[in-house]
């Protein structure tokens, strides 16, 4: 995705400088736990990057779970969550029992800069998958986080469609609108993918992509505009008792 009517006058003094792609064909955590967001659909297919961030939680772009043609959410039944694609291979094939776009997410076909931070959503599966996740940063945690931080942004570009990509060593340059403005670099079928950082208990997703700026810079939705996405995340009350809530604290999941 791409914004439209991007105004970012507070951020022009900053610098924007281009930062490398890397190509990523390990088997190694956390890569088998980042995979695609497909959807088949009876007209068209499309694919998004999202994070297994608990045995049965994949986050990723509110945006992924929409038709941008229609503005309508897809069926189910047409999304998939394929874990550590590897060229014809993979870590993982996760059916979906449902999706949760945030509460105040609204797809538009021309989305700006103030609609970024309710750009998340969480797909719970049908089954718990067995790969071990990527914890999402908690607020505890981002006590690690300073103006000089780097990320690593991954994803599975267009340019790349079965192969993970990693922009390394990439920063916040500011923020705006409650969402972030790196300088990692993204292009369609980056959309949903994390923003990667480093704590003392290892990797955590500190934000998720939301949408090309331009060449260089990408929006981010921040961890803190989605703890409240993942306190509760359910199917419905029939569900409940097999789909349980996402651990917010910094203890290591199961």
């Amino acid at each position: 995705m791409r914004l439209a009517g991007l105004m970012l006058s507070a951020l022009v003094a900053l610098p924007a400088g281009a930062v490398e792609l890397k190509i990523i064909d390990s088997t190694d955590a956390p890569w088998p736990s980042i995979g695609r967001v497909n959807v088949a659909g009876y007209r068209s297919t499309s694919m998004c990057t999202g994070t297994l961030i608990a045995p049965n939680l994949v986050l990723t772009a509110a945006h992924c779970l929409y038709n941008k043609n229609t503005l309508r959410p897809f069926p189910v039944d047409d999304l998939l969550f394929m874990a550590g694609v590897r060229r014809d291979e993979y870590a993982a094939r996760l059916e979906i029992a449902c999706v949760h776009p945030d509460a105040d997410y609204v797809p538009r076909k021309r989305p700006k800069l103030r609609d970024v931070h309710d750009d998340v959503g969480l797909i719970v599966l049908k089954e718990p998958s067995t790969l071990p996740p990527v914890q999402a940063l908690s607020l505890e945690e981002a006590a690690v986080l300073t103006k000089d931080t780097r990320f690593q942004s991954v994803g599975y570009r267009r340019s790349r469609r079965f192969l993970p990509t990693v922009v390394e060593d990439c920063k916040v340059m500011g923020t705006a609108e409650d969402s972030w403005v790196t300088n990692c670099a993204s292009e369609a079928g980056a959309s949903g993918g994390p923003l990667l950082v480093q704590t003392p208990d290892g990797l955590r997703v500190a934000g998720v992509m939301s949408a090309k700026i331009d060449d260089v810079r990408s929006a981010i939705v921040p961890f803190f505009e989605w703890q409240e996405l993942l306190e509760n995340p359910r199917c419905g009350e029939a569900e409940a008792a097999a789909v349980p809530a996402l651990r917010l604290s910094t203890e290591e999941s199961e």
